[in-house]
């Protein structure tokens, strides 16, 4: 490929490779996750028009110096003399998009301004303006540059009027205070490889990409791609020599500690394809609901199936995402609520949400953070780094997005959530805020231009996609998080009123181990009820019942004993009940016969309960000898998974004792739970 140096007119206002380069002011996020965000954003927003789905593949591997050296003017003794034999590149090639249109070889600045195909390979800058785009072509591209040592290969198949053309052209960009160069020469730090139209040519002359398919099947061999054949039209973006950039080096080893998914680019980009894209990957209710496709992601042709090989944390992220999209829970747990602006937001403002905040408080165990798997904490997933916050477990994690479906930020302990403490210790809350996009805005934000709160959004959002800022004098993204820590904060004020508590057993799958939690994290869960009774206000003090686990003691495979405390509602009728613990929800056995139908047996029974105490008064007696006429202890024969507990007492009843609980398989997790109804006229 012929060799075409930037000009370096010094009453230019041009940047050079140095400028472009810092021009993605994001320090926070490492590389990989920079290039993962802006290579899916740009292929999600070339997608062809009605397709169902976008499909990219990363791929990570090793090519050979000798064969690429050759075809890059000028620079092909540097490249061998100064690189390995073998090195790392990874490629990003994308289907059912539309590659990089338009045109390259006209002059005029207006046609090419047009070009999707000039904006990647030679603008800096320059915004996509098709609406609900996901942002810039310019700025963004510069994590390709800093991945490598600053070559970029851009190879595409588009549409034309006569049939298909093919384009590959190469682009460097280097940062002159560099020591070693490849272009020492060159003042500027920029470059392209391609072809020029004629035989004699000059620097002076504008620079096409190479069109002769042979030629392009033989560099892309080189990485052992393929080229896109029959109806496919996309784009592929290569970047050679991974990780040799003495300005964008990896952390070393004697730096901070890497996470498991740091090891290596391959594990790096898939957990950076989940933190930022959970929301879009193979989501069909994303697709259905917001009508783009979905994304198809694969990396070194492994994809992503959900709770298969997917991340617990992005997994809950992904229900959060589409619960508020929807408008309402994909599961029992999640907690959606209504966001609205009084006023100066959108139109009708009582009537039309700005959007929708859905929530969940999170334990280790769904996190899956216990044996066998350990996996890191959620607030590791997403980027956080002090060990404090991590060790303390207790967090709000509130992530954000528009009509693209990236991530733009998850917020921890931020503007978008109660800085209080609102949920049990040791536990998360991960929240997912999703804006009304279609929302129109009232006439004062239109006539500037945004109609719709996606185009306000949109204009607020850095360079770098990585934040909301509200634009000067205008108050809409503060007051989004304002109203969303007051949805938040306001359901945790009506739970002091729920009638229904559960203390979750995290039984062991094989009744032969240890029952229920560990011994010390028995004594935190209660401890952490006590605590938390403690510091509601005296008004709600004694509104719910509750059960606690205590220990537990395996008989055999099928039989175990769990000693629990049970604090009872004053003139109430009460039940304690088993629950399956299902990947989508608890299941009683109403909610079992439903799924499951009179076929499979409710795998859970109680077949005894001993009182040892009831308000410290010494009892020890099975609940079938116990006679109390103020606390009545009775069973229903024809549902054992069940047994209520009816007191008229006018004050709270503390019962101490011990269930026996029986399996009928090995196969499920039982949780214990009690529920309660007050007497009419109680408050």
């Amino acid at each position: 490929m012929r060799l075409k140096n930037a000009p370096n007119d010094a009453q230019s206002m041009s940047q050079d490779g140095d400028a472009i380069l810092r021009s993605l002011q994001n320090k926070s996020l490492p590389v990989i996750d920079l290039m993962v965000r802006e290579a899916l954003q740009n292929s999600l927003d070339a997608t062809i028009k009605g397709v169902h789905e976008t499909e990219v593949e990363f791929s990570v591997d090793e090519f050979e110096t000798k064969r690429l050296a050759p075809h890059f003017e000028g620079i092909e003794d540097i490249l061998v003399d100064k690189y390995k034999d073998r090195e790392e590149f990874i490629a990003i090639s994308d289907k059912n998009t539309n590659g990089l249109t338009g045109d390259y070889k006209s002059s005029d600045a207006m046609v090419l301004n047009k070009s999707n195909f000039h904006k990647l390979v030679f603008g800096i800058g320059k915004n996509q303006e098709a609406d609900g785009a996901g942002g810039s072509w310019g700025l963004g591209k510069t994590s390709f540059f800093r991945l490598g040592i600053g070559i970029v290969i851009y190879y595409t198949r588009v549409e034309i009027e006569n049939g298909y053309e093919e384009r590959l052209i190469a682009s460097l960009i280097e940062s002159p205070k560099q020591k070693n160069r490849l272009l020492p020469t060159n003042g500027r730090g920029i470059a392209w490889w391609g072809e020029y139209p004629n035989v004699d040519y000059s620097q002076s002359n504008p620079i096409y990409p190479i069109t002769d398919s042979n030629q392009i099947e033989t560099i892309l061999d080189i990485f052992n791609l393929k080229r896109y054949t029959d109806s496919e039209t996309g784009t592929t973006i290569i970047v050679p020599y991974v990780g040799c950039n003495e300005m964008f080096a990896s952390k070393s080893d004697d730096e901070e500690e890497l996470l498991p998914w740091e090891i290596n680019y391959e594990s790096s980009i898939r957990t950076a394809v989940e933190r930022w894209y959970n929301p879009r990957l193979n989501n069909e209710e994303y697709h259905q609901i917001v009508g783009n496709s979905l994304l198809n992601c694969k990396v070194n042709g492994i994809g992503f199936l959900k709770s298969y090989n997917t991340e617990p944390t992005f997994d809950i992220m992904n229900d959060l995402y589409t619960s508020a999209l929807m408008g309402k829970a994909k599961e029992e747990k999640i907690i959606v609520k209504p966001v609205f602006l009084k006023k100066n937001g959108l139109k009708e403002p009582s009537r039309n949400p700005v959007g929708h905040i859905a929530f969940k408080e999170v334990s280790r165990e769904e996190l899956k953070m216990t044996p066998p798997e350990n996996k890191l904490s959620a607030l590791e997933y997403v980027g956080i780094k002090e060990q404090r916050i991590i060790e303390l477990n207790n967090s709000k994690i509130i992530a954000y997005c528009r009509k693209p479906g990236m991530v733009v930020e998850y917020s921890v302990d931020g503007d978008w959530a109660p800085k209080t403490n609102i949920i049990k210790e040791d536990t998360l809350l991960l929240g997912f805020f999703v804006p009304n996009s279609t929302g129109e805005l009232i006439d004062s934000y239109q006539k500037e231009g945004y109609i719709t709160l996606e185009q306000y959004l949109r204009a607020t959002e850095n360079a770098d996609h990585a934040n909301w800022v509200d634009e000067a004098n205008k108050g809409i993204i503060r007051r989004i998080k304002s109203y969303t820590y007051k949805a938040i904060s306001d359901y945790y004020q009506e739970m002091s009123g729920e009638k229904k508590t559960s203390a979750t057993s995290g039984l062991s799958r094989k009744f032969g181990k240890i029952f229920l939690p560990p011994k010390n994290y028995g004594k935190t869960s209660a401890k952490r009820k006590i605590e938390e009774t403690d510091t509601r206000n005296s008004k709600n003090k004694n509104r719910v019942s509750d059960i606690r686990v205590i220990k537990s003691n395996p008989i055999n495979e099928h039989t175990v004993e769990v000693h629990f405390k049970s604090s009872i509602r004053k003139k109430s009728q009460n039940k304690v009940f088993l629950q399956v613990m299902s990947q989508e929800k608890k299941m009683d056995i109403k909610d079992w016969k439903k799924a499951m139908g009179e076929v499979i047996q409710f795998p859970f029974e109680i077949s005894n309960l001993n009182i040892k105490t009831v308000d410290n008064e010494v009892i020890n007696k099975d609940f079938k000898d116990f006679e109390d006429n103020d606390l009545q202890i009775y069973q229903d024969p024809n549902n054992l998974s069940e047994i209520y507990i009816s007191s008229t007492v006018n004050d709270r009843v503390e019962v101490e004792g011990k269930l026996t609980l029986n399996s009928l398989s090995t196969e499920f997790i039982p949780n214990i739970a009690i529920s309660s109804e007050i007497s009419e006229g109680e408050v």
